[in-house]
């Protein structure tokens, strides 16, 4: 996510401002490049044409949208790292044609397109990929590219990932629309049971209160909406910052510290944050800092993809290392 927050920084170009739910937009003004009336003319045509497999079928989106999906999709765009994950750990990567600049890739895999960022996905490279279903997610894309795509006669279906539940319900998803349900109930099978034994094994311990940072500066952490604090609590933690009504708010420096957690996590590009909390005075009657209870943590958790189980086990052992024994030294 912080590699995304990056993305947002430096967008170029005309700008307009999301409308729909997505982890930093509570706070950031997200920009995209606005697709010109001449550019929409002049594709179209040639889109419509691109569809690899014959037949379609109306299904509904995360966002209520009905979308015309192929029978068998054959050639799939994912626009978000999530999206690439769930469809990897469905068997689908023959089937992907592209991907977005920050989704992640078996290595040695050439033949698979960079398409853009997630907030700023080029159209036209897309279009000449010729796919014939493009997906994208409520957690990071912008719901306008549904328009867009539409225009130039590109089926998008998005899915909807507010918790982890709905993260489990979206693997489900993409297995029925590409016809791989066997393989869907194999992977959500396996995710189900892990996070069961997370569960169990946390079960009855006292949660710490825990200040998760997306980002260090301004302070950005997870609401009550986001789908990262659902995580934490499966985890067996508190955040400190559940209550905030935004899902990813920018939140006063002053009210973390007044909140005293006692365990303070973030991702390795953060890890600068810590040196500057052990320097800084106001922070130093923080629990959280005077144990030494500073965590890095891997990306995983903060990923609404099959993923974030992975995520969820490893903070788990941070949090409760007695409660995993020696699982507790190991990392993903």
């Amino acid at each position: 996510m912080s590699r995304i927050l990056d993305q947002f920084r430096a967008s170029p170009g005309p700008l307009f401002r999301l409308r729909a739910p997505a982890p930093w937009r509570t706070r950031f003004p997200v920009r995209l490049p606005v697709v010109s009336l001449a550019l929409v003319v002049c594709l179209a045509p040639a889109c419509r044409s691109g569809a690899g497999s014959t037949g379609a079928r109306i299904e509904r989106d995360g966002l209520g949208r009905r979308v015309a999906v192929p029978r068998r999709p054959v050639r799939i765009v994912s626009l978000a790292p999530s999206v690439t994950a769930s469809l990897l750990a469905l068997g689908a990567s023959e089937r992907l044609v592209g991907v977005s600049d920050f989704c992640e890739l078996p290595p040695g895999t050439t033949s698979i397109a960079r398409v853009g960022g997630i907030l700023n996905p080029s159209l036209e490279t897309i279009r000449g990929l010729r796919p014939d279903l493009l997906i994208a997610t409520t957690s990071g894309n912008d719901p306008s590219l549904a328009r867009q795509a539409e225009t130039l006669g590109l089926p998008l279906y998005t899915i909807d990932t507010p918790d982890v539940e709905r993260v489990i319900l979206a693997l489900q998803d993409l297995a029925r629309l590409l016809g791989e349900e066997k393989q869907g109930s194999i992977v959500v099978g396996g995710l189900r049971a892990r996070l069961e034994s997370v569960r169990s094994r946390v079960a009855g311990r006292r949660p710490p209160r825990l200040l998760f940072i997306v980002w260090g500066d301004p302070l950005v952490v997870p609401g009550r909406s986001s789908f990262l604090t659902d995580a934490l609590a499966r985890a067996g933690g508190d955040s400190v910052t559940a209550d905030a009504p935004a899902a990813w708010p920018a939140f006063e420096v002053e009210s973390a510290i007044a909140r005293a957690p006692e365990v303070i996590l973030t991702t390795p590009q953060n890890r600068g944050v810590f040196d500057r909390l052990r320097r800084d005075a106001a922070w130093g009657k923080v629990p959280a800092v005077l144990s030494g209870r500073l965590l890095i943590v891997s990306e995983a958790i903060e990923q609404p993809g099959p993923g974030v189980v992975t995520g969820i086990e490893e903070v788990a052992r941070e949090l409760h290392p007695d409660a995993f024994g020696a699982e507790a030294a190991e990392r993903p």
